[in-house]
Formats: structure tokens, sequence, C-alpha cells
């Protein structure tokens, strides 16, 4: 019976003492930025509304009730886009292995792509909160979503460029040899 190898592994086993360490503590250290970016736009997309002050984009004419399509409409984007994040948040804190590398290198750099994209997304709404008179909370909760968005997507271009990929095409490299 031929017994299966496992995957070669695809991160250089002649990384300087202690780099994988450090990659591993930084995506350990990413994650809880995405737990905690996250969490903080929930609450805040969530709070005012669970209390009776409903968003003004949502309210039918403007000021009449709440269209729940267009509430629909917004959790349509927004929770594929947290599912995604939570998903890429518990790989960096339970699956990231050298061989699983890979992975977590495409895993990431999606999600760095659907954030900057929700983030564009997001950028009219905020423009739009401040051309109508929309209450002061709306603009500082979507002006603080759409600036940790902003953050979100320069942390996660470091991390996919500054420090995955070296030790990625590191590892390419020697095994090429």
């Amino acid at each position: 019976m031929a017994s299966v190898s496992p995957a070669p592994d695809s991160t250089p086993s002649a990384l300087p003492p202690g780099e994988w360490d450090r990659l591993t503590r930084w995506v350990k250290l990413y994650s809880w930025a995405q737990v905690a970016l996250v969490g903080a736009v929930i609450v805040g997309a969530h709070f005012f509304p669970l209390i009776g002050k409903p968003w003004s984009t949502c309210l039918a004419g403007g000021t009449g009730p709440v269209d729940l399509w267009c509430v629909l409409l917004f959790h349509l984007y927004e929770v594929p886009l947290v599912a995604l994040v939570a998903y890429n948040a518990y790989w960096g804190f339970t699956q990231l292995t050298r061989a699983k590398l890979p992975y977590y290198v495409c895993l990431t750099a999606l999600q760095l792509v659907m954030l900057f994209m929700f983030a564009t997304f997001e950028s009219p709404i905020v423009l739009a909160a401040l051309a109508r008179p929309a209450p002061t909370r709306e603009i500082v909760v979507l002006y603080f979503a759409f600036t940790g968005m902003i953050a979100g997507s320069g942390l996660g271009f470091y991390t996919v460029f500054g420090r995955l990929l070296p030790v990625l095409f590191a590892g390419q490299r020697e095994q090429g040899r």
C-alpha cells in the first residue's frame, strides 16, 4: 500500500533564528487588530438602533419609518465581509503553519481586497451623511468605521507584502535550489 507523503514545507528551513516565531506573533497581533476593528464596527453600527435611534440612511424619505430593504441591503454587504475577517482571524490564531502559509497569504490578500472594496462602498455613505443633516452620532460612527477600514487595509497590506510574501518567496527560492 502506497503511503501519502505530507505536503512539503513551503517556508525556508534556513530562516534566521526566531523569524518564524516573529512572523506568527505578528499574524496573531494582526488577527487581534481584525477582531477589535470588527467588534468596534459591529457595536458602533448596532448600538444606536438598539436603543431606538435608527440610522437616518435607512429612514424612508429621510424621516419616515425604517426601510427594512435598506437594512437588508447593508447587511447583505456587511455580513460576508465580517465572516471573511472572522475566518481570517481564526486562521491567524489557530491554523497557521509553515505548510499552510500559502493558503493564509491568499486568504489574507482576498480579505485585504474585500476590505478595501468595502471601504470604497462606505466612503459615499460618509460623504452623503456629511452633505445631509445626519445626526452627529452617525457621522462619528461612519467616520471611525471608514478610518478603521482604511487603517485595516494598510495593516493588511503591510502584513501581506511586508511580512508574509517575503517568507513565502524565500521558501520557494530555497525549494528551487
